[in-house]
């Protein structure tokens, strides 16, 4: 959908009839930190189950559900406006919203729902005004109660909506459990992907190495394989030219490559740029439409690289509107819905 800055009143004519029922249309464009937590922000509404609609609805005054602020609604938020709130209607929305995102107790699906919901309006900069700031000093220990995934969404979109000037909280980030994975079992995967491929993968970086340098290596790989080594693996390392030249192909000696790559990156925080910089701009397509057995592991350690760090971005690093965000190479949530449909397009 085009995005117009200008009044209504000065769209030409045959645009009018798209607008004619919203009262917010400019949609900020985002980089990849906020697009990112407002995909997790989307999935953790949509994943929620019904009670969620009905917990949220029960919030609306019933002369506003019967002028259509009712399930229905809520709905069409989450599944066709992205968690914006945009519309006339939905002007009745916010305050069920705040309400329902303040009452765990009572309907713990519609406070995730409602929470998710909230965050992501506002990083959109759709009709609700609230810093969150009192949601957030109140409900800052629920929220690490909740399952991972939900979790890892609500605290990871408070730290972008924070960044963008949208709600106002104080928190280190360092302290804060926003982490959907956790880094031994990853590490574990990781090697797990990559050992299943060992015989071609050291072929192929005898290959490219040769004579002494081959020989050289052959140990220091099988150390980062069985994760036992005490040698790091930096830029300066003899596999790492060849690793990172396999990493770059496209089949399964290509995996395990990345995988060993990617396990040591995950130490670093990607300090040297090996994902961030160079194989995320080659390679994030090819490992999004990976089968999920080969696939996980590796998009587990890049969203391990986003919620760890703060600070990790690939570059270069696009704006774009959040109207297009099936265009962009974001990261997939985990759950039981990996490999079965995007994020946000279930309710439930």
């Amino acid at each position: 959908m085009p995005t117009f800055t200008r009044p209504i009143a000065h769209i030409p004519a045959k645009f009018t009839g798209i607008f004619k029922n919203m009262l917010v249309s400019e949609v900020p464009m985002l980089g990849f930190r906020a697009m990112q937590a407002l995909m997790d922000l989307r999935a953790a509404a949509g994943r929620q189950s019904g009670e969620a609609l009905k917990g949220i609805s029960d919030h609306v005054p019933p002369a506003d559900r019967q002028g259509g602020a009712d399930r229905q609604a809520i709905a069409r938020v989450i599944l066709r406006q992205g968690c914006r709130l945009e519309r006339r209607e939905d002007a009745r929305l916010p305050d069920a919203l705040l309400l329902a995102a303040s009452q765990p107790e009572t309907n713990a699906a519609a406070f995730t729902c409602a929470t998710a919901i909230l965050l992501a309006d506002r990083i959109q900069m759709g009709l609700g005004q609230d810093n969150l700031s009192r949601h957030w000093e109140a409900f800052r220990d629920t929220y690490a109660m909740l399952p991972r995934h939900d979790r890892a969404a609500i605290f990871q979109g408070y730290l972008v909506a924070s960044d963008l000037g949208r709600v106002r909280i104080e928190a280190d980030a360092s302290e804060l459990p926003r982490l959907s994975e956790e880094l031994e079992p990853l590490l574990k995967d990781l090697r797990s992907l990559a050992a299943e491929q060992e015989p071609e993968l050291s072929v192929a970086v005898a290959a490219r190495l040769g004579g002494v340098d081959a020989t050289l290596a052959r140990p220091h790989l099988r150390a980062l394989l069985a994760g036992t080594g005490q040698q790091a693996l930096t830029g300066d390392s003899l596999l790492f030219a060849p690793l990172l030249s396999l990493a770059a192909g496209s089949d399964n000696v290509a995996r395990a490559a990345a995988a060993v790559l990617l396990a040591e990156a995950l130490s670093t925080s990607d300090g040297e740029g090996w994902f961030a910089i160079t194989l995320w701009p080659e390679r994030i397509r090819d490992w999004l439409a990976l089968p999920p057995r080969d696939g996980r592991a590796i998009l587990a350690g890049l969203r391990y690289l986003y919620e760890s760090d703060p600070a990790w971005v690939p570059v270069p690093e696009r704006l774009v509107s959040p109207r297009h965000a099936s265009s962009e190479p974001l990261l997939p949530v985990l759950d039981d819905s990996y490999g079965q449909s995007r994020p946000g397009d279930r309710l439930g």
